[in-house]
């Protein structure tokens, strides 16, 4: 081998290398990081399950999703036609922005009851109501019934997660 051909070589592999360095710190790096994950016990239980009320009746979506992304979707395509189950892994960051936002001081605050004045589901409207359970403690949000702030980092990561199911269709 000529020594041109060398150099090239190794130059291709350190910019590989730093390249692969650069995207693992920046995109994958942050799903392990402690801050962001819930610990290991906490993964171990950790369930959210979703559910549309009000307006929709016998037909309002619904959906589990598991600590590792996989998720099962139960939604009506259509009005007189049957339900219909999708399965499958959440993306990564929506799993990864979901974790960092789901802390236990917001879902302590967020699952106090209150009495609202008016909820969505009073008239007709659609309701949302999510049952998150993180090491062992379940917790409930509901949009009519709980202390839920819906410009929260929290709330806006669930609604993301309904807005992906719905877009999938």
């Amino acid at each position: 081998m000529k020594k041109s051909d060398l150099l090239s070589l190794l130059v291709t592999f350190v910019v590989g290398f730093l390249g692969g360095a650069y995207l693992y710190v920046t995109q994958f790096a942050t799903l392990y990081n402690p801050d962001v994950v819930a610990t290991a016990e906490e993964v171990d239980t950790f369930t959210i399950v979703g559910e549309a009320y009000g307006g929709c009746r016998n037909l309002c979506p619904s959906f589990k999703l598991e600590h590792n992304g996989e998720y099962r979707y139960l939604y009506t395509p259509g009005v007189g036609l049957d339900q219909v189950v999708r399965e499958g892994i959440l993306p990564l960051t929506l799993q990864s922005e979901l974790k960092k936002n789901i802390t236990r001081l917001e879902l302590i605050a967020q699952s106090k009851k209150i009495q609202p004045a008016v909820c969505n589901s009073y008239t007709d409207g659609i309701d949302v109501r999510y049952t998150i359970t993180q090491n062992g403690d379940e917790f409930i949000l509901n949009s009519c019934g709980t202390a839920t702030l819906a410009d929260s980092p929290l709330w806006t990561s669930l609604a993301k997660i309904w807005n992906y199911f719905e877009n999938r269709i």
